[in-house]
């Protein structure tokens, strides 16, 4: 009969072992994954806001590069692409404008506030509120010097005006013209005096076809806004808030298997100490396999899948900023895991250590009686 507890006790601590491991996981992926600090750390880490000028370069220039015209023809109505000045610009040129009008301080400002509305969203059991986003700031440096010197180191970028162009600045000035007109081509210095009222007109043309404040509908909401999980079917969105749900009492799952190997196998305070110390230090050893092994792995696996699913429109460098931030985020992750699974390990060896000094008992707990114990009547 103690054999047969002892083998019942051993597949229970085996199935402890698989879902401990597995709630581990899932745990730190849910604390991490749903956690917006976590994205904050990693956009900062990676140094992505300073590297984001940079690639979106390289993703606008690819835009220009290629002809729209050439794959639907159909929905160019005869527009080329974009304006002729725009192509005349490079690389430097770009990342100019971007990082002038862009800066790291304001992108990190606007990325963090966008991420705590996503994750409070997320987090929370009430209807989820549009996320907005404030373009003040950018509004007001876009109309004032900034502004103006982005739009000058444009023009500069243009060739010579010839003399038809500058007539046409001398007509727009009287009668009024696109900012297209004169962003052509680059006048010379004595027209600089009759160019800067138009630059500012165009500057202010712009600045007020910026709104003050962007809102969008959160990604995870039904057109009515609705939460209920009923209301979307298959959604795979509403799929994943259920499993999340269920995952708060997932762990309860490994304690009712300890559980069992409590009742089926303790029966000392050896045995209780062999019967939960072993299973978890083994948990926690898979725990520190897993969280050293995974990062190598992702990173041979990941690229792989990547170049097969990635589309050709997004560039080499876009693909890089989201490698290099996935791999910022599971880094978190797997240190979480270390770091649970080591404390694990570390107090389930001294549980294991500590039973071979305990001195086995020869009555047990569940043993019956002696007769001379039993009250005489």
């Amino acid at each position: 009969m103690r054999t047969c507890g002892r083998l019942i006790a051993g597949v229970f601590a085996l199935l402890f072992i698989v879902s401990a491991s597995i709630m581990l996981l899932l745990y730190n992926l849910d604390a991490t994954l749903l956690s917006s600090e976590a994205y904050k750390i990693a956009l900062i880490e990676e140094n992505i806001y300073a590297r984001l000028p940079g690639f979106v370069v390289q993703q606008i220039q690819h835009g220009l590069m290629s002809d729209p015209c050439l794959d639907s023809p159909d929905q160019c109505d005869g527009d080329s692409g974009p304006p002729a000045y725009l192509r005349l610009l490079s690389d430097d040129d770009w990342e100019y404008l971007i990082a002038t009008l862009l800066e790291p301080e304001w992108l990190q400002t606007t990325a963090e506030s966008v991420l705590d509305q996503v994750f409070d969203n997320l987090n929370s059991d009430s209807p989820p509120e549009p996320i907005s986003i404030s373009l003040v700031d950018l509004k007001t440096k876009f109309e004032g010097p900034v502004g103006y010197q982005a739009l000058l180191a444009l023009l500069n970028k243009q060739p010579p005006c010839t003399t038809e162009q500058i007539l046409q600045i001398g007509a727009a000035q009287l009668f009024g013209g696109e900012m297209d007109e004169f962003l052509l081509c680059n006048p010379p210095a004595i027209l600089m005096d009759v160019v800067e009222p138009l630059m500012r007109v165009a500057i202010q043309s712009a600045a007020s076809a910026i709104p003050e404040e962007m809102t969008f509908e959160h990604p995870f909401s039904d057109v009515s806004g609705s939460t209920d999980i009923t209301a979307f079917g298959d959604d795979p969105i509403q799929s994943f808030f259920i499993a999340r749900s269920f995952l708060r009492f997932g762990f309860l799952i490994p304690i009712a298997f300890l559980f069992l190997v409590t009742v089926f196998a303790v029966r000392s305070i050896r045995d209780w100490l062999l019967w939960w110390g072993v299973p978890f230090l083994l948990t926690g050893l898979i725990g520190l396999s897993l969280s050293a092994l995974s990062l190598p792995i992702l990173g041979w696996v990941v690229p792989q899948l990547i170049d097969a699913a990635v589309p050709a429109s997004v560039t080499p460098e876009i693909v890089a900023i989201g490698m290099d931030l996935g791999n910022a985020l599971f880094r978190q992750v797997t240190q979480k895991i270390m770091v649970q699974a080591g404390i694990m390990a570390a107090i389930a060896s001294g549980f294991v250590i500590s039973a071979f000094f305990v001195k086995p008992s020869t009555k047990e707990i569940g043993d019956p009686l002696p007769e001379s114990s039993v009250p005489q009547e």
